[in-house]
């Protein structure tokens, strides 16, 4: 899913996933309600979060050297 967000997609799952992820981060959502709210499974949401935070830590690694 992630690769799909970083490729442009505009398919209307990822966005869901991407906005599920940000409502997290930013405290508006727990996992269970950003699930129930926008209607995407929990784990893909975990894995999207999971594959953005490695992304960031490679990029930042590489911004860094």
């Amino acid at each position: 899913m992630f690769k799909e967000y970083m490729m442009g997609t505009t398919d209307p799952v990822v966005q869901a996933v991407v906005r599920a992820a940000s409502d997290i981060s930013n405290g508006v959502f727990s996992l269970k309600e950003a699930s129930n709210f926008y209607k995407v499974s929990s784990d893909v949401i975990v894995r999207f979060m999971s594959e953005s935070a490695e992304y960031d830590v490679v990029f930042n690694k590489r911004e860094s050297e």
